[in-house]
């Protein structure tokens, strides 16, 4: 091709589209003709005129159809400018899996690109197809890594065989898909992801009405250019040529077949290529169905349609229908209203073997279904999409099927579905037939073919090397390629699969020029790649073959191409692109501690929930693969350790006021667990710590301009200084350091101030105010003590002792209070320290034996209530055979927050001996006269206190005096 640009050509702004790439206007001077190297790469030419222009575009005469080539996404967007011959040669070499035939490759660590595996094949492939596909790859599946295979190709023979092989006893056949799941389909296919990798799949002009709508505004653009029937025109190619070819699906898999694989596409695909959106059963069916849009099945189940306006399904025997026809599906868009009308859909399930069959029906609003003529699963009612089960034993054959569906208002949606011996989950209409005679259907390949047949066909698959890149078969029946090729440092870089004109015998793979030259350029430089590579080589090369560039940018490499920008959605447009863009992951590895990185390339992961596309799940061997390799190259400076004068509960509830509302306010944007953000509602808070590295956290809060230009994230230590001096003295280091323990409780943190909007704040004023409910960390009989003096307790009647204190705010009573009050509330305070759990009391004949554990009212404690003296401060009381115990806790001054004395007065009708009292147990240390346990100081005022060893903690037991009948023991717990 050539492109002449003329004189006039000077003030003309235009470019030529090369799918991925774009030369500018400046390209060419006047007159100048410019040669464009024959490839797959040209599509179109786009010019937009700023004055008076004369531009040419000429195809040379010589010039042939340009055939399409292998895809290798990474490969076709970034070779032009970012990849050297031998990177993107080593980069087709991965990805054309070339290792499989010829061993490994030196510095190339990466698992190849495995082709699918083919031991289930025949339940999920169309004969047709494969013969076709077989026969002609590109043909069938331009863009396809599939090479062409001349000994095959050639021989209608072999290409029987094969066909046999890989898809006898299958019974492959076209069912329906519904239009409701179609639509819903659309809409996840270009939400979740997919389209990130596979392009938009709608038309030219659904994608620029899209693209127009993440424009800048009118007055900030010019007005685009309308071709003769007034239609805009595209301002960018719809379709880039980096983008993973879909093919004929439709003529490849059957709807039950594509759900199993989106659900699981590992099985097929091992290699992570294709990775998993972690798609719900519902998800998988409608994206499926969307794919498969174009099939086309006769028409299978009768249906009566009705107009009304029920509460519950209808007696359709006493209905006149408004209309009646026949359809591919159960589906609610059969109706012609929205509201108020009703289905009943007639036919006959066809069950392939006897046994238990599970229904499930998900509707808005009621439905049922009948076989029968009895009820397998009643959905019945006004409702949102709920799903129902019922199971029911068939006997292989026909039964006459009835399906039930009535809607009201609002959304409608019917699915219906059915599982059973030997069939897995898919939709219920693939079995139904109009009549009771099960329809007979056309074969869609070789005709029950012979074991003859199939057994030339597993060793043509063995003879031409297919199982070379397919697996087929497990363990010992795995079968091996009799294939043998040299390995890489043998090949002649010319010759081979790389030939002008591939030798008989070979595959011929479809690769243009450049192609062929970067493998020839790669194989040329065997000899001097180190056989290790370096880690940050690594990380690109996996990037680029896993094709992790679509939609995160790593340094100057990748992120969301502008053709595709408009797929990525969020549902918070005030967050912008923070909102709708995959994160960067220039220094990922110093941001991300090693076993999220691992979770997230594993599991996927979906921490932003105002971002429509997911986390992809690649599957374990990459998790492994990346997370050392990040680590290597990414680590920045490490933070040294702060150390805090205040115990950790203090700089914790320090660290609670600073992202509260009265001060940095970080709940305006960050969600926190259950509760949203004040304003936007973005990474939750509770998950950081789960997710970030100590040492980046603290540089990043620092200064986030520098990790993110252009974040909205705001600076609140600008130039060193604190925006909140009166807390841990201003200095940043303390608080980004607080605010970092703090969120290392995670989802146990404590609530920050300013969320809990609906509080129902119970305040102690002049007397002590009790509160009886379910409290959180507590035994269904805690009883809550609230002090004016802003010190509190709660004491549990379960296991006889305190086991909560506080300071602060005393108790919100709107979880119980509002509504039906459902859960246990937490105390609404800070400082919240957990006193060990009960038996309180007991005999030891020795320090060396254990204190008991069990439930104290097992070993004969029983609960005799409470007192109040005239200040309205309760006293516990209660029994242990025959020693009587009343406690009291009341507020002892202290600053900067008052503590607690604890008073127990044990009775007993025989002489005390051997009794002990547990106040704490962990880690203890004698401080002076006092004891520290977990940041609260305990004072003995009565009785003797003795630190002992017991298991893998230290406990602090007071002995009460022997010998006689009546003994106190007295301590103060400050914290």
């Amino acid at each position: 091709m050539v492109i002449a640009f003329h004189d006039s050509c000077m003030r003309a702004s235009g470019c030529c589209f090369l799918r991925s790439r774009t030369v500018p206007r400046e390209f060419g001077n006047a007159g100048e003709v410019v040669s464009m190297e024959r490839s797959a790469w040209f599509r179109r030419c786009s010019w937009r005129v700023l004055a008076v222009s004369f531009c040419c575009v000429l195809w040379s005469a010589a010039a042939e159809a340009v055939e399409d080539t292998v895809v290798v996404p990474a490969w076709q967007r970034f070779r032009a400018e970012h990849l050297s011959a031998e990177q993107a040669g080593r980069l087709l070499i991965t990805e054309l899996n070339c290792q499989s035939c010829h061993g490994a490759y030196p510095g190339l660590t990466l698992q190849a690109r495995q082709a699918p595996v083919l031991t289930a094949a025949a339940r999920r492939l169309n004969p047709v197809f494969v013969r076709q596909f077989l026969q002609n790859p590109q043909g069938i599946k331009p863009g396809t890594a599939m090479p062409h295979l001349p000994a095959a190709a050639a021989n209608p023979a072999v290409l029987d065989a094969l066909t046999a092989f890989l898809t006898a006893g299958g019974g492959w056949r076209a069912q329906a898909v519904s239009a409701d799941a179609i639509r819903r389909g659309e809409d996840l296919f270009h939400r979740v992801g997919c389209a990130a990798c596979h392009g938009d799949q709608r038309s030219d002009e659904v994608i620029e009405a899209l693209r127009r709508g993440l424009a800048p505004p009118a007055d900030e653009e010019e007005e685009p250019e309308a071709d003769a029937v007034g239609k805009v025109k595209p301002q960018l190619n719809s379709r880039p040529d980096f983008l993973m070819p879909l093919g004929r699906l439709e003529e490849k898999y059957s709807l039950s077949a594509l759900i199993q694989f989106l659900r699981e596409p590992h099985l097929v695909r091992p290699s992570g290529r294709m990775p998993s959106l972690n798609l719900s059963p519902e998800e998988s069916r409608d994206v499926a169905s969307y794919l498969l849009r174009k099939v086309q099945v006769e028409a299978n189940i009768e249906y009566e349609y009705f107009e009304g306006s029920w509460n519950t399904l209808p007696d359709f025997s006493s209905l006149k229908p408004v209309s009646k026809g026949t359809t591919t599906d159960f589906s609610a868009g059969v109706g012609s209203r929205q509201n108020d009308f009703a289905l009943r859909f007639l036919g006959y399930v066809q069950i392939p073997k006897t046994g238990e069959y599970r229904v499930h029906v998900t509707s808005d609003d009621g439905s049922r279904v009948l076989i029968d003529e009895q009820e397998v699963v009643n959905n019945d009612g006004i409702h949102p999409p709920t799903g129902r089960s019922g199971a029911v034993q068939l006997t292989a054959g026909s039964h006459a099927l009835v399906v039930e569906y009535f809607e009201q208002g609002g959304g409608e949606e019917l699915s219906v579905e059915i599982e059973g011996p030997e069939l897995g989950r898919q939709p219920l209409s693939a079995l139904t037939t109009l009549t009771r005679a099960a329809v007979q259907r056309e074969p869609q390949g070789p005709v029950e073919p012979s074991a003859e047949l199939v057994a030339e066909g597993r060793g043509y698959f063995a003879k031409l090397g297919c199982a070379a890149c397919h697996q087929h078969g497990e363990g010992a029946e795995q079968l091996t390629s009799s294939v043998k090729a040299r390995e890489f440092a043998k090949l002649n870089p010319a010759g081979g699969c790389l030939s002008v004109n591939v030798p008989a015998g070979l595959p011929v793979f479809a690769l243009s020029d450049r192609q062929r030259g970067d493998l020839q350029a790669a194989l040329a430089a065997v000899a001097s790649v180190q056989s290790e590579s370096a880690p940050a080589s690594e990380v690109q090369q996996a990037m680029l073959s896993l094709n992790c560039y679509a939609c995160h940018v790593r340094g100057d490499l990748g992120g969301v191409s502008e053709p595709l920008n408009h797929v990525f959605a969020g549902s918070i447009p005030e967050m912008g692109d923070e909102g709708r863009i995959p994160p960067a992951l220039t220094g990922a590895g110093d941001k991300l501690n090693d076993e999220w990185v691992r979770t997230v390339l594993s599991e996927g992961a979906k921490d932003r929930p105002y971002m429509a596309t997911r986390m992809p799940r690649f599957g374990g061997q990459h998790a492994e693969y990346f997370a050392p390799r990040l680590a290597a190259v990414d680590r920045g400076e490490v933070i040294p350790e702060v150390v805090f004068e205040a115990p950790d509960h203090r700089v914790k509830a320090d660290a609670r006021q600073l992202v509260g509302d009265q001060a940095l306010s970080c709940i305006k944007c960050h969600r926190f667990d259950s509760y949203a953000a004040t304003g936007l509602q973005s990474l939750d808070m509770t998950t950081m710590t789960r997710r970030l590295r100590r040492d980046w956290f603290h540089r990043y809060l620092a200064d986030p301009q520098a990790y993110r230009p252009g974040t909205r994230m705001p600076a609140a230590w600008p130039g060193g200084r604190s925006v909140v001096p009166g807390v841990l003295n201003g200095e940043p280091e303390l608080q980004i350091e607080a605010i970092w323990r703090y969120l290392l409780d995670g989802r146990r943190a404590k609530i920050p101030s300013g969320l809990e909007r609906q509080a129902i704040e119970l305040k102690p004023t002049g007397r002590p105010l009790i509160y009886r409910n379910f409290l959180e960390g507590l035994s269904s009989r805690g009883i809550a003590v609230g002090f004016p003096e802003r010190v509190h307790f709660a004491w549990d009647a379960e296991h006889m002792t305190a086991r909560l204190i506080w300071h602060g705010a005393f108790i919100d009573a709107a979880k119980h209070w509002v509504d039906r009050g459902p859960g246990n509330q937490s105390p609404m305070g800070d400082h919240v320290m957990v006193l060990p759990a009960g038996p309180p009391l007991a005999k030891l004949s020795s320090l060396d034996q254990s204190w008991p554990g069990g439930n104290p009212r097992e070993t004969g404690y029983r609960f005799q209530g409470y007192r109040l003296n005239a200040a309205g401060v309760p006293t516990f009381r209660y029994q242990w055979n025959v020693v009587e115990v009343e406690e009291t806790l009341t507020p002892v001054a202290n600053e900067p927050d008052n503590g607690l004395r604890r008073t127990l007065t044990v009775k007993s009708a025989e002489p005390l001996n051997d009794l002990w009292l547990r106040v704490a147990a962990g880690k203890i240390e004698q401080v002076q006269d006092a004891f520290v346990w977990n940041g609260v100081r305990l004072q003995v005022e009565e009785g003797l206190a003795v630190v002992r060893r017991s298991g893998d903690q230290d406990e602090l037991l007071i002995q009460l005096p022997a010998g006689v009948p009546v003994a106190t023991v007295r301590l103060t717990l400050i914290w």
